[in-house]
Protein backbone atom coordinates (compact mmCIF):
# COMPACT_ATOMS: atom_id res chain seq x y z
CA UNK A 1 0.00 0.00 0.00
CA UNK A 2 1.39 3.42 -0.87
CA UNK A 3 -0.04 4.76 2.38
CA UNK A 4 1.38 2.02 4.64
CA UNK A 5 4.74 3.72 4.65
CA UNK A 6 3.17 7.02 5.70
CA UNK A 7 2.18 5.57 9.05
CA UNK A 8 5.48 3.78 9.64
CA UNK A 9 6.86 6.81 11.46
CA UNK A 10 4.33 6.38 14.26
CA UNK A 11 6.07 3.22 15.30
CA UNK A 12 9.49 4.72 14.90
CA UNK A 13 8.68 7.00 17.84
CA UNK A 14 7.67 4.78 20.69
CA UNK A 15 4.54 2.88 19.72
CA UNK A 16 6.48 -0.40 19.74
CA UNK A 17 6.90 -2.20 23.06
CA UNK A 18 9.35 -0.10 25.07
CA UNK A 19 11.32 -3.20 26.15
CA UNK A 20 12.18 -4.03 22.57
CA UNK A 21 15.04 -2.16 20.96
CA UNK A 22 15.15 -3.28 17.35
CA UNK A 23 17.49 -2.09 14.65
CA UNK A 24 16.39 -4.22 11.75
CA UNK A 25 17.67 -4.46 8.21
CA UNK A 26 15.24 -6.71 6.37
CA UNK A 27 15.73 -7.67 2.76
CA UNK A 28 13.07 -8.88 0.33
CA UNK A 29 13.65 -12.51 1.28
CA UNK A 30 12.81 -11.82 4.89
CA UNK A 31 16.36 -12.01 6.24
CA UNK A 32 16.94 -9.73 9.20
CA UNK A 33 20.32 -8.29 10.01
CA UNK A 34 20.95 -5.98 12.91
CA UNK A 35 21.09 -5.66 16.64
CA UNK A 36 18.22 -7.13 18.60
CA UNK A 37 18.67 -6.44 22.30
CA UNK A 38 15.29 -7.96 23.14
CA UNK A 39 14.51 -7.94 26.88
CA UNK A 40 17.90 -9.09 28.11
CA UNK A 41 20.97 -6.99 28.63
CA UNK A 42 22.29 -8.62 31.83
CA UNK A 43 25.44 -10.47 32.70
CA UNK A 44 26.80 -13.67 31.22
CA UNK A 45 24.75 -15.83 33.58
CA UNK A 46 21.55 -14.17 32.43
CA UNK A 47 22.56 -14.66 28.82
CA UNK A 48 23.21 -18.33 29.42
CA UNK A 49 19.78 -18.63 31.02
CA UNK A 50 18.24 -17.04 27.94
CA UNK A 51 20.07 -19.40 25.62
CA UNK A 52 18.56 -22.33 27.49
CA UNK A 53 15.11 -20.85 27.32
CA UNK A 54 12.47 -23.35 26.30
CA UNK A 55 11.81 -22.59 22.64
CA UNK A 56 8.34 -24.10 22.92
CA UNK A 57 7.38 -21.49 25.52
CA UNK A 58 8.78 -18.76 23.29
CA UNK A 59 6.76 -19.95 20.30
CA UNK A 60 3.64 -20.46 22.41
CA UNK A 61 3.87 -16.90 23.72
CA UNK A 62 4.59 -15.18 20.40
CA UNK A 63 2.71 -17.41 17.91
CA UNK A 64 -0.67 -15.59 18.26
CA UNK A 65 0.99 -12.37 17.06
CA UNK A 66 2.59 -14.14 14.11
CA UNK A 67 -0.71 -15.74 13.15
CA UNK A 68 -2.47 -12.39 13.41
CA UNK A 69 0.16 -10.74 11.20
CA UNK A 70 -0.16 -13.53 8.61
CA UNK A 71 -3.93 -13.13 8.59
CA UNK A 72 -3.74 -9.35 8.17
CA UNK A 73 -1.20 -9.63 5.36
CA UNK A 74 -3.43 -12.15 3.59
CA UNK A 75 -6.33 -9.70 3.94
CA UNK A 76 -4.14 -6.88 2.58
CA UNK A 77 -3.24 -9.01 -0.44
CA UNK A 78 -6.88 -9.78 -1.25
CA UNK A 79 -8.63 -6.52 -0.32
CA UNK A 80 -8.78 -3.04 -1.83
CA UNK A 81 -6.94 -0.34 0.12
CA UNK A 82 -10.19 1.38 1.08
CA UNK A 83 -11.46 -1.84 2.69
CA UNK A 84 -8.29 -2.50 4.67
CA UNK A 85 -8.55 0.72 6.68
CA UNK A 86 -5.99 2.69 8.67
CA UNK A 87 -6.40 0.79 11.98
CA UNK A 88 -5.41 -2.50 10.34
CA UNK A 89 -2.52 -0.84 8.50
CA UNK A 90 -1.19 0.45 11.83
CA UNK A 91 -1.63 -3.00 13.37
CA UNK A 92 0.29 -4.64 10.51
CA UNK A 93 3.22 -2.24 10.96
CA UNK A 94 3.34 -2.81 14.72
CA UNK A 95 3.13 -6.60 14.42
CA UNK A 96 5.79 -6.55 11.71
CA UNK A 97 8.22 -4.69 13.97
CA UNK A 98 7.51 -7.12 16.78
CA UNK A 99 8.07 -10.08 14.46
CA UNK A 100 11.46 -8.62 13.50
CA UNK A 101 12.37 -8.49 17.18
CA UNK A 102 11.15 -12.06 17.65
CA UNK A 103 13.30 -13.22 14.74
CA UNK A 104 16.40 -11.64 16.28
CA UNK A 105 15.66 -13.30 19.62
CA UNK A 106 14.81 -16.66 18.05
CA UNK A 107 18.20 -16.75 16.33
CA UNK A 108 19.80 -16.50 19.76
CA UNK A 109 17.65 -19.26 21.23
CA UNK A 110 17.46 -21.89 18.50
CA UNK A 111 18.49 -23.09 15.08
CA UNK A 112 15.09 -24.75 14.60
CA UNK A 113 14.45 -24.36 10.85
CA UNK A 114 10.67 -24.48 11.25
CA UNK A 115 10.55 -21.55 13.67
CA UNK A 116 13.17 -19.47 11.87
CA UNK A 117 11.67 -20.28 8.47
CA UNK A 118 8.23 -19.11 9.54
CA UNK A 119 9.58 -15.89 11.03
CA UNK A 120 11.70 -15.20 7.95
CA UNK A 121 8.63 -15.73 5.78
CA UNK A 122 6.28 -13.50 7.75
CA UNK A 123 8.84 -10.70 8.20
CA UNK A 124 9.62 -10.84 4.48
CA UNK A 125 5.94 -10.38 3.66
CA UNK A 126 5.71 -7.58 6.21
CA UNK A 127 8.74 -5.87 4.68
CA UNK A 128 7.14 -5.87 1.24
CA UNK A 129 3.94 -4.42 2.66
CA UNK A 130 5.61 -1.64 4.68
CA UNK A 131 8.59 -0.61 2.59
CA UNK A 132 7.65 -1.46 -0.98
CA UNK A 133 4.25 0.23 -1.04
CA UNK A 134 5.54 2.83 -3.49
CA UNK A 135 6.26 0.10 -6.03
CA UNK A 136 2.58 -0.73 -6.03
CA UNK A 137 1.86 2.71 -7.37
CA UNK A 138 2.88 1.87 -10.93
CA UNK A 139 0.11 2.08 -13.48
CA UNK A 140 0.43 -1.55 -14.51
CA UNK A 141 0.22 -2.81 -10.94
CA UNK A 142 -2.64 -0.47 -10.07
CA UNK A 143 -4.57 -1.55 -13.17
CA UNK A 144 -4.00 -5.22 -12.41
CA UNK A 145 -5.19 -4.74 -8.85
CA UNK A 146 -8.24 -2.79 -10.03
CA UNK A 147 -9.36 -5.51 -12.41
CA UNK A 148 -8.47 -8.51 -10.26
CA UNK A 149 -9.51 -7.27 -6.82
CA UNK A 150 -11.03 -3.82 -6.47
CA UNK A 151 -13.70 -3.83 -9.19
CA UNK A 152 -15.06 -7.31 -8.40
CA UNK A 153 -15.01 -6.48 -4.68
CA UNK A 154 -17.06 -3.33 -5.30
CA UNK A 155 -19.71 -5.29 -7.22
CA UNK A 156 -19.84 -8.04 -4.62
CA UNK A 157 -20.24 -5.55 -1.78
CA UNK A 158 -23.32 -4.02 -3.47
CA UNK A 159 -25.07 -7.06 -4.87
CA UNK A 160 -28.32 -5.84 -3.31
CA UNK A 161 -28.33 -2.52 -5.17
CA UNK A 162 -27.37 -4.27 -8.42
CA UNK A 163 -30.20 -6.77 -7.94
CA UNK A 164 -32.69 -3.93 -7.40
CA UNK A 165 -31.51 -2.11 -10.54
CA UNK A 166 -31.63 -5.29 -12.61
CA UNK A 167 -35.03 -6.16 -11.18
CA UNK A 168 -36.51 -2.80 -12.18
CA UNK A 169 -35.14 -3.12 -15.72
CA UNK A 170 -36.34 -6.69 -16.17
CA UNK A 171 -39.73 -5.89 -14.65
CA UNK A 172 -40.24 -3.09 -17.17
CA UNK A 173 -39.23 -5.40 -20.03
CA UNK A 174 -41.59 -8.19 -18.93
CA UNK A 175 -44.58 -5.86 -18.45
CA UNK A 176 -44.09 -4.14 -21.81
CA UNK A 177 -43.53 -7.43 -23.62
CA UNK A 178 -46.77 -8.85 -22.23
CA UNK A 179 -48.68 -5.66 -23.00
CA UNK A 180 -47.54 -5.51 -26.64
CA UNK A 181 -48.12 -9.21 -27.23
CA UNK A 182 -51.64 -8.75 -25.86
CA UNK A 183 -52.31 -5.60 -27.89
CA UNK A 184 -49.83 -4.64 -30.63
CA UNK A 185 -50.93 -0.99 -30.72
CA UNK A 186 -49.55 -0.54 -27.20
CA UNK A 187 -46.06 -0.42 -28.73
CA UNK A 188 -46.79 2.98 -30.26
CA UNK A 189 -46.93 4.48 -26.79
CA UNK A 190 -43.64 2.91 -25.70
CA UNK A 191 -41.33 2.80 -28.72
CA UNK A 192 -39.95 5.92 -30.48
CA UNK A 193 -41.80 6.83 -33.67
CA UNK A 194 -38.73 6.33 -35.84
CA UNK A 195 -38.94 2.59 -35.25
CA UNK A 196 -42.21 2.29 -37.22
CA UNK A 197 -40.83 3.30 -40.61
CA UNK A 198 -40.90 -0.43 -41.42
CA UNK A 199 -42.16 -3.56 -39.72
CA UNK A 200 -39.64 -5.88 -38.05
CA UNK A 201 -40.22 -8.49 -40.77
CA UNK A 202 -39.51 -5.93 -43.53
CA UNK A 203 -36.42 -4.67 -41.73
CA UNK A 204 -35.01 -8.19 -41.34
CA UNK A 205 -35.68 -8.99 -45.01
CA UNK A 206 -33.85 -5.85 -46.12
CA UNK A 207 -30.84 -6.68 -43.94
CA UNK A 208 -30.63 -10.33 -44.96
CA UNK A 209 -31.13 -9.72 -48.66
CA UNK A 210 -29.00 -6.60 -49.03
CA UNK A 211 -25.29 -5.89 -48.69
CA UNK A 212 -23.58 -5.89 -45.32
CA UNK A 213 -23.98 -2.54 -43.60
CA UNK A 214 -20.43 -2.54 -42.18
CA UNK A 215 -17.75 -3.33 -44.76
CA UNK A 216 -14.69 -1.53 -43.44
CA UNK A 217 -13.01 -1.33 -40.05
CA UNK A 218 -13.13 2.48 -40.13
CA UNK A 219 -16.91 2.42 -40.56
CA UNK A 220 -17.28 0.06 -37.60
CA UNK A 221 -15.09 2.31 -35.43
CA UNK A 222 -17.04 5.47 -36.22
CA UNK A 223 -20.40 3.78 -35.79
CA UNK A 224 -19.28 2.11 -32.55
CA UNK A 225 -18.01 5.40 -31.11
CA UNK A 226 -21.37 7.06 -31.67
CA UNK A 227 -23.14 4.13 -30.05
CA UNK A 228 -21.11 3.91 -26.85
CA UNK A 229 -21.15 7.70 -26.50
CA UNK A 230 -24.95 7.58 -26.53
CA UNK A 231 -25.04 4.66 -24.11
CA UNK A 232 -22.71 6.41 -21.69
CA UNK A 233 -25.09 9.39 -21.70
CA UNK A 234 -28.02 7.10 -20.87
CA UNK A 235 -26.00 5.47 -18.08
CA UNK A 236 -24.98 8.84 -16.67
CA UNK A 237 -28.63 9.92 -16.67
CA UNK A 238 -29.60 6.78 -14.76
CA UNK A 239 -26.81 7.41 -12.25
CA UNK A 240 -27.57 11.10 -11.79
CA UNK A 241 -31.30 10.68 -11.27
CA UNK A 242 -30.71 7.80 -8.90
CA UNK A 243 -28.18 9.78 -6.88
CA UNK A 244 -30.43 12.84 -6.61
CA UNK A 245 -33.85 11.27 -6.19
CA UNK A 246 -33.60 7.45 -6.00
CA UNK A 247 -37.06 7.18 -7.61
CA UNK A 248 -35.87 8.96 -10.77
CA UNK A 249 -33.07 6.47 -11.28
CA UNK A 250 -35.47 3.59 -10.71
CA UNK A 251 -37.87 5.02 -13.27
CA UNK A 252 -35.16 5.39 -15.95
CA UNK A 253 -34.20 1.75 -15.51
CA UNK A 254 -37.85 0.64 -15.61
CA UNK A 255 -38.60 2.75 -18.69
CA UNK A 256 -35.58 1.51 -20.66
CA UNK A 257 -36.62 -2.02 -19.81
CA UNK A 258 -40.10 -1.28 -21.17
CA UNK A 259 -38.70 -0.01 -24.48
CA UNK A 260 -36.60 -3.14 -24.90
CA UNK A 261 -39.52 -5.39 -23.98
CA UNK A 262 -41.85 -3.66 -26.43
CA UNK A 263 -39.37 -3.92 -29.31
CA UNK A 264 -38.73 -7.58 -28.52
CA UNK A 265 -42.47 -8.23 -28.57
CA UNK A 266 -42.83 -6.68 -32.04
CA UNK A 267 -40.12 -8.96 -33.42
CA UNK A 268 -41.81 -11.88 -31.68
CA UNK A 269 -45.19 -11.06 -33.22
CA UNK A 270 -43.60 -10.88 -36.69
CA UNK A 271 -41.91 -14.26 -36.22
CA UNK A 272 -38.34 -12.93 -36.45
CA UNK A 273 -37.38 -13.28 -32.80
CA UNK A 274 -34.26 -15.30 -33.66
CA UNK A 275 -32.91 -12.35 -35.65
CA UNK A 276 -33.66 -10.08 -32.69
CA UNK A 277 -31.65 -12.28 -30.31
CA UNK A 278 -28.74 -12.50 -32.75
CA UNK A 279 -28.84 -8.76 -33.41
CA UNK A 280 -29.16 -7.47 -29.83
CA UNK A 281 -27.45 -10.33 -28.02
CA UNK A 282 -23.72 -9.78 -28.70
CA UNK A 283 -23.59 -6.15 -27.62
CA UNK A 284 -26.61 -6.28 -25.33
CA UNK A 285 -24.88 -8.91 -23.17
CA UNK A 286 -22.55 -6.13 -21.98
CA UNK A 287 -24.47 -2.95 -22.77
CA UNK A 288 -27.66 -3.69 -20.84
CA UNK A 289 -25.91 -4.83 -17.63
CA UNK A 290 -23.63 -1.77 -17.83
CA UNK A 291 -26.66 0.53 -17.82
CA UNK A 292 -28.08 -1.41 -14.87
CA UNK A 293 -24.74 -1.12 -13.04
CA UNK A 294 -24.67 2.64 -13.56
CA UNK A 295 -28.24 2.83 -12.26
CA UNK A 296 -27.21 0.74 -9.25
CA UNK A 297 -24.33 3.14 -8.56
CA UNK A 298 -26.88 5.97 -8.58
CA UNK A 299 -29.07 4.10 -6.09
CA UNK A 300 -26.04 3.60 -3.82
CA UNK A 301 -25.21 7.31 -3.97
CA UNK A 302 -28.85 8.28 -3.46
CA UNK A 303 -29.12 6.00 -0.45
CA UNK A 304 -26.08 7.64 1.15
CA UNK A 305 -27.30 11.15 0.29
CA UNK A 306 -30.98 10.81 1.19
CA UNK A 307 -30.90 8.16 3.93
CA UNK A 308 -27.46 8.44 5.57
CA UNK A 309 -28.61 6.87 8.84
CA UNK A 310 -26.41 7.71 11.83
CA UNK A 311 -23.73 9.26 9.62
CA UNK A 312 -23.62 12.83 8.35
CA UNK A 313 -24.30 13.06 4.63
CA UNK A 314 -20.70 13.94 3.69
CA UNK A 315 -19.40 11.01 5.74
CA UNK A 316 -21.95 8.65 4.21
CA UNK A 317 -20.97 9.76 0.69
CA UNK A 318 -17.26 9.39 1.43
CA UNK A 319 -17.93 5.89 2.67
CA UNK A 320 -19.56 4.72 -0.57
CA UNK A 321 -17.54 6.82 -3.03
CA UNK A 322 -14.81 4.19 -3.71
CA UNK A 323 -17.46 1.59 -4.53
CA UNK A 324 -19.39 4.00 -6.74
CA UNK A 325 -16.47 5.10 -8.88
CA UNK A 326 -15.27 1.53 -9.37
CA UNK A 327 -18.72 0.45 -10.54
CA UNK A 328 -19.01 3.46 -12.86
CA UNK A 329 -15.53 2.95 -14.31
CA UNK A 330 -16.31 -0.69 -15.00
CA UNK A 331 -19.64 0.26 -16.57
CA UNK A 332 -17.95 2.77 -18.86
CA UNK A 333 -15.44 0.16 -20.02
CA UNK A 334 -18.23 -2.33 -20.69
CA UNK A 335 -20.10 0.26 -22.72
CA UNK A 336 -17.04 1.01 -24.84
CA UNK A 337 -16.57 -2.69 -25.61
CA UNK A 338 -20.31 -3.10 -26.25
CA UNK A 339 -20.28 -0.14 -28.65
CA UNK A 340 -17.42 -1.61 -30.64
CA UNK A 341 -19.26 -4.94 -30.86
CA UNK A 342 -22.51 -3.26 -31.83
CA UNK A 343 -20.79 -1.22 -34.52
CA UNK A 344 -19.25 -4.30 -36.12
CA UNK A 345 -20.07 -7.88 -35.15
CA UNK A 346 -23.73 -7.28 -34.28
CA UNK A 347 -24.39 -5.71 -37.67
CA UNK A 348 -23.44 -8.77 -39.70
CA UNK A 349 -26.30 -10.68 -41.30
CA UNK A 350 -26.64 -14.45 -41.23
CA UNK A 351 -24.88 -14.55 -44.59
CA UNK A 352 -21.64 -13.68 -42.82
CA UNK A 353 -22.21 -14.92 -39.27
CA UNK A 354 -24.95 -17.50 -38.52
CA UNK A 355 -27.51 -16.61 -35.87
CA UNK A 356 -26.40 -19.53 -33.69
CA UNK A 357 -22.83 -18.23 -33.58
CA UNK A 358 -23.92 -14.71 -32.61
CA UNK A 359 -26.22 -16.01 -29.88
CA UNK A 360 -23.46 -18.29 -28.56
CA UNK A 361 -21.11 -15.29 -28.43
CA UNK A 362 -23.74 -13.33 -26.51
CA UNK A 363 -24.13 -16.11 -23.95
CA UNK A 364 -20.36 -16.44 -23.56
CA UNK A 365 -19.90 -12.67 -23.08
CA UNK A 366 -22.64 -12.41 -20.49
CA UNK A 367 -21.49 -15.51 -18.62
CA UNK A 368 -17.88 -14.32 -18.53
CA UNK A 369 -18.86 -10.86 -17.32
CA UNK A 370 -21.23 -12.16 -14.61
CA UNK A 371 -18.69 -14.70 -13.37
CA UNK A 372 -15.92 -12.14 -13.26
CA UNK A 373 -17.86 -9.39 -11.50
CA UNK A 374 -20.26 -11.28 -9.27
CA UNK A 375 -19.60 -14.98 -8.83
CA UNK A 376 -15.88 -15.75 -9.14
CA UNK A 377 -13.89 -15.71 -5.85
CA UNK A 378 -11.63 -12.70 -5.52
CA UNK A 379 -8.09 -13.17 -6.80
CA UNK A 380 -5.51 -13.66 -4.08
CA UNK A 381 -1.91 -12.84 -4.67
CA UNK A 382 0.71 -15.32 -3.61
CA UNK A 383 2.67 -14.57 -0.49
CA UNK A 384 5.80 -13.97 -2.46
CA UNK A 385 4.31 -11.54 -4.91
CA UNK A 386 5.22 -7.91 -4.60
Amino acid sequence: MPWAFEYEYEYENGDVNENENVNEDVNENGNVNGNGNGNGNGNEEDEEDELTMDIEDFVREREPNWARLEKLLATADASPEWELGLPRIREIVLLYRQACSDLNQARSYTANPEVLGRLNHVTGRGYRFVYQGAARGSFRTAARRFFTVEAPAAFRSERGAIAVAAGLFVLGAVIAFGAVVGRRATAEALVPREFFTASPRERVAAIEEGDERIRRFEEAGVFGASLFTHNIKVSFLAFSLGALTLAGGGWILFYNGMVLGAVAALYWLDGVQLFFLAWVGPHGALELPAIMFAGAAGLIAGRALLTPGDLARPAALRRVFPTIWRILATSALLLVVAGLIEGSFSQFSSKTVPYAVKIAVAVALFGTMATYLVFRPLARRRAGDA
